[in-house]
Parts: C-alpha cells; structure tokens; sequence
C-alpha cells in the first residue's frame, strides 16, 4: 500500500504525539527502574530532532491545505518562525560573541520544537480510534503505578531521578517534563470522552496524577481548565452541574482526609510563595527582564537572560521573555497567536455550539498555554506551539466539514488537483480516520 503525503504526515503525527506525551512518562519511568536503557537519551529532544526531519520531508504536501483551510492563522505562525529565526541570526551576526553563540543556539532549538508541535497539532488524527485506545492504556498505567507509590511508600511525590542509585540519573527527566506530558495526555483525553461520568473521573484521577508527579504550575492549570470546562458545560446540563459537584466534592475529601500528609508538600506552598527559594528567584528575573525592556521596549535586549545571569536557564518565567528576547513585535506575535486561538475556540464553542474534539482540545490546551505563559513559563516553553496547531486543525476540519461552504462550494464545482494531491489533502484534514489503517528539555533552568 502507498501512502499518500497527507496520510504519512497523519501517521507520522499520531505516532509522534503518543511517544512524546504518554510515551515519554513510560519511557523515563522505565529508565528510572533498569529495566531499559536510556537509548534515546531525553526522548523530547531526540524525537523531536527526528520528528523535524520527518516534517520538513512532508510539508510541501501540507503546506497548501494548511495555508488555505486556517484563514490566514497558519500565515501568521510561520512569519513568527520565520521573524525569531531572522531576528536571532541578525543579531549573533552584527553583535557576536559567546552570550550571542548561546542564544542563538537556545532560539533555533526552540524553533525546531515549535515546528514540530505545530505541524503536530494541525495533523494528529483526534478521531482515531487506536490512538484514543493507546492514550487511555497509557493513562491507566500511569495512575495505577503512581496510585501503587503513595500507596506503597506514602510520599505524595514521585521523583523518578530518586530511583537511579548508581550515575546516569541526568537521563531521566525531572518532574517538569513528567507533568507536561502528564497534561497534554489528561487534556487529550478530556477532549475526546464524551460522557460526563468519564469526564469527571479523569479529572479526579488526572488531579492525583498532576499532584504526585509534583509541579505546580501545571497542576494548578489543570485544575483551573478542569473548573472553566465544568463550569461550562455545567451551564447547558444538569448531568454537568452534579458532575461538578461530585467532583468538588470528591478533591474536598481526598484534601481533608490526607491534610496531615498533604501539608507539607511543596504544591501546597503556593500557600505562602513568599517562603519558597523558587518564588524569589523567579520574582528577581522577572523583575531584571522588566528592566531590560524598559531599557529597549522596541527591540528588547537578544540573549539578555544570558548576559545578565550568565546560563541559558536565566529567563524571566513569564512571556516578558519573548519580550526580551525578540522585541516588541515578536512578543505581540508570540502573545497574539495563543490569544486568538483560545478565543476562537472559545467562540466555535460557546457561541456556535461546537462541541467536537478538535474545538475542545483547541480550547483547553490554549487555555492553560495562556494561563501558564502569563504566570509561570518562558518562551522556550514548547507546548504554545501544540495549542497553534490544534487550533489550525480545528479550522482545516471545520472549513471542509460536510456542509460547509467550502466543502459546497467544491462539491459544485468538481475541483480536483489530482496532480497536487490538493483535494486529498483538503479531504483528509477533515476527520483523519481515512488515514488510520533550548529548551526545557535541553537546557533546563536552575530553578
């Protein structure tokens, strides 16, 4: 059998997205066990090299389906990349120097990992059957083997570099690329289940996971999209208003009755930040990126998280990065593309009354992208780029959805392309089924 350009890239981004969410916590789970070797090293970063690799092969065949179904919103996100890459060769080129060698290192890693989430999210078969089947495999063995620690140990954390006794503990991840994964795996879900009842188990059992794996700022973003998407749903059903409540009802519980073990864990500082080492410090970077851009509020100041702390991992944990890092306008278009995509979402959603899996996963992945980009991460943080995907995805599926203008308008006019392959790209950007037979992870910051 040939597949066709179209059909690889879906495969190749179904497989992709498994290995890189799911598969990346059974992957340094088992490293941090012996029961495998660390061959991929990281994963992210190796699968994501190899991913690049695969993408640049196929795009040609994407590049007209993706430029003519997302109105204009894919444009925008290739002139982001096209401007960050410009931006960062300009500046090591005029300036040079090892501050602007590592930063523009920092940039094209970045780069590659946004290209390669993006391309990701607008291909991914959300309707697959295989690929739902294989996420909730993986989930359940998550949950099971993290329910087995607490219940076996009584840490209410899970470390897995803990468990490396001899050396090699730098090739198991640490909590912060467990629980990126961990969301994007429990967001995936949460958008393809349709009942109220599956839903509000995998947000009690999605909370347990995002707790134990221990980071914070993706737990509370779980737990925030989990409240907005109750909260709305709960507004159009009575089956959602008592699912709510039973799960309000179920966290209040599970908080009360493990309160003495719970206390004084470090995702409960959030109580009071203004004790922690890490609050501080992210409080003096963010204050230093402030400066720098009232220094520069038009061209920022490239690589200055570098010169002024003297490692990659320097940045201000929050957008003002891309602020500093690729002036005003890189900001803008940086801040704009996750803004618009949640909002559009939100609007298919809320005011169309589109409900289907794309417009869901579109919303709640933009909404904790925003959430996390405004409070806690940098523009290194990769995942904004799955989010501008899954929103282009959406658009390319809803644009040749049957009764749709477009796909009127086609069916009228009986245009083919069969020698670009245009039409089949068009078609299968609907429901994928046919098709189905720098960075944190690099440079980790010190905090």
């Amino acid at each position: 059998m040939i597949l066709s350009g179209d059909a690889l890239t879906a495969r190749a981004s179904a497989i992709g997205f498994f290995v890189l969410f799911p598969g990346f916590i059974l992957y340094h789970t088992l490293v941090a066990m012996g029961m495998i070797p660390a061959l991929l090293g990281g994963l992210f970063g190796v699968v994501s090299v190899m991913m690049f690799v695969v993408y640049c092969a196929l795009l040609p065949s994407q590049l007209y389906s993706l430029l003519s179904t997302t109105r204009g919103y894919a444009l925008l996100a290739f002139a982001l990349f096209a401007y960050v890459l410009l931006w960062a060769v300009a500046n090591y080129v005029l300036l040079g120097g090892g501050v602007m060698r590592a930063a523009l290192i920092q940039t094209i890693e970045t780069l590659v990992l946004w290209l390669v989430l993006f391309v990701m999210g607008y291909r991914v078969p959300l309707a697959s059957p295989r690929l739902i089947r294989a996420f909730w495999i993986a989930f359940v063995l998550i949950a099971a083997y993290l329910l087995f620690h607490v219940a076996t140990t009584g840490q209410w954390m899970f470390f897995a570099r803990r468990m490396i006794e001899a050396e090699g503990g730098e090739n198991v991840s640490t909590y912060q690329g467990y629980a990126r994964s961990a969301l994007v795996l429990l967001v995936f879900l949460i958008a393809v289940s349709e009942r109220a009842v599956v839903r509000a188990a995998l947000i009690v059992l999605g909370a347990f996971v995002m707790f134990v794996l221990g980071a914070r700022s993706e737990l509370y973003a779980f737990l925030a999209l989990s409240t907005l998407l109750l909260t709305l749903w709960a507004g159009m059903s009575v089956k959602y208003m008592l699912t709510l409540l039973a799960v309000v009802a179920a966290l209040i519980a599970l908080v009360v009755s493990q309160f003495e073990a719970l206390a004084g864990s470090r995702q409960l500082q959030i109580l009071d930040l203004s004790g922690t080492s890490s609050w501080l410090a992210r409080q003096n970077l963010g204050q230093r990126a402030v400066e720098q851009i009232l220094e520069n509020p038009l061209l920022g100041r490239f690589g200055g998280h570098i010169s002024s702390a003297e490692v990659t991992g320097g940045y201000a944990h929050s957008m003002l990065s891309a602020w500093v890092n690729y002036g005003l306008l890189g900001f803008v278009l940086y801040l704009g593309l996750t803004v618009s995509a949640f909002f559009g979402a939100a609007y298919r959603m809320l005011v169309v009354g589109d409900r289907a899996a794309g417009w869901v996963f579109a919303f709640s992945i933009n909404f904790v992208c925003l959430l996390l980009i405004v409070l806690a991460k940098p523009v290194f943080w990769p995942l904004p780029a799955l989010g501008w995907g899954a929103y282009a995805n959406a658009l390319a599926t809803a644009r040749w959805a049957p009764g749709s203008d477009t796909a009127r308008q086609d069916g009228a006019t009986g245009a083919h392309h069969d020698e670009s392959g245009q039409h089949d790209a068009a078609r299968d950007s609907q429901g994928r089924n046919d098709n189905e037979s720098g960075t944190p992870d690099l440079r980790p910051s010190a905090l």
